[in-house]
């Protein structure tokens, strides 16, 4: 029985999965809306921006609490509600992927409310879980990072279960970070189309939890198998051009898992519709031998949600799985990367086992993960 218990421990589960979006509160809700095709961008003028952006205008400002605070709280709390028992807070960990946290303090000259140890704390005091917790902020690979990190600690035996919430909202200084590139796009992004002129922003908050026990969860976990990430050091914002970082990463990722390109049923790429972006993942892509397997993005429905992408994209790739359904990449009309990719166009029915997630961010970094069916 200990030999058994044993391999049981080699594999770390995760589940009870949220969304907060403009899209709907629930993961269920996101997926259904991605389904039909909707997209949460939009232009809001009264904030004084120039281009469409995902904005998050349906939640409940809790008492004390900022919006992203509130938010964080629902998001965490409705995956929480997703287990059949409270998890140990001394065996716990609660790990924040944030780009930048709840940075509108600063606009009020508050440099420690800004901070993101000030945010978890907020948050923690409207949670019956009273864990550690730590801050993974590393640009937009932040949320499969956080993961990443999240699976290692399991395996390592310093935590049973490790709660990741990646959270970020648009604020202006985010927008003029952006514009600042020449990056924003007039129009809702279009991923790896040949007329995508940028990317667009968004906001969303996104939960999953992580367990080295699956008897926890009242719905049927997914095994995250593996994971790597990998730093090209090309420039501070510009990715490498060969792909170099992403590649490593995939390859990494695939080694830990013990899976090849062949066994990979879908790939969710990062695919911010940046030239650079799309043109390198798709190069790393071929490189990994991945070209031919059915890809994505999802951000013309949300936009970049920064350090909430890896997060809410990993919980949509899940109940890709889940349903057994390709999403069309929103936007994609005509092929126009470097490489070309098998970019799905349209949704479409089909068995998907196991998942590849990719994202990649500014200072050359990039990440990967792989999500099984059990």
């Amino acid at each position: 029985m200990e030999e058994e218990s044993s391999m049981e421990t080699k594999v770390i589960y995760i589940g009870a999965e949220n969304i907060v979006s403009p899209l709907g509160n629930t993961a269920e809700d996101n997926f259904e809306e991605i389904r039909k095709g909707k997209s949460a961008l939009s232009l809001h003028s009264e904030d004084g921006f120039s281009c469409p952006y995902g904005k998050i205008l349906n939640y409940d400002l809790l008492p004390e609490l900022t919006k992203l605070e509130s938010l964080m709280v629902h998001s965490i709390q409705s995956s929480l509600a997703q287990l059949n028992r409270d998890l140990e807070d001394s065996r716990t960990l609660l790990i924040l992927s944030t780009t930048k946290g709840d940075i509108e303090h600063l606009a009020k000259g508050d440099v420690e409310k800004s901070k993101p140890t000030h945010l978890l704390e907020q948050v923690k005091s409207h949670l019956a879980l009273k864990c550690s917790h730590t801050t993974i902020s590393n640009a937009c690979i932040s949320g499969v990072l956080a993961c990443i990190h999240g699976q290692d600690l399991i395996k390592q035996g310093a935590y049973d279960h490790v709660v990741v919430v990646g959270a970020d909202l648009v604020s202006e200084f985010t927008y003029r970070g952006f514009e600042s590139f020449f990056a924003l796009s007039e129009l809702p992004c279009r991923p790896f189309d040949q007329d995508r002129t940028g990317l667009s922003l968004g906001e969303g908050v996104a939960t999953v939890v992580m367990s080295k026990d699956n008897r926890v969860y009242l719905k049927k976990p997914l095994a995250f198998l593996g994971g790597a990430s990998a730093n090209d050091a090309n420039h501070i914002s510009g990715p490498s051009r060969e792909g170099e970082g992403l590649f490593r990463a995939i390859t990494e990722a695939m080694k830990q898992a013990s899976t090849t390109s062949d066994q990979i049923d879908f790939v969710n790429a990062h695919g911010t519709a940046t030239r650079y972006n799309d043109d390198m993942e798709s190069i790393a892509f071929h490189r990994a031998r991945l070209e031919s397997k059915a890809i994505n993005s999802f951000k013309g429905y949300y936009g970049h949600t920064l350090g909430a992408a890896g997060v809410l994209e990993l919980v949509l790739s899940m109940h890709s799985m889940r349903n057994d359904t390709l999403i069309k990449s929103l936007g994609f009309e005509n092929e126009g990367t470097a490489k070309p990719l098998n970019v799905i166009a349209d949704n479409e029915s089909k068995e998907i086992r196991t998942v590849l997630k990719t994202a990649s961010g500014f200072g050359g970094c990039n990440a990967a993960a792989i999500l099984q069916k059990i």
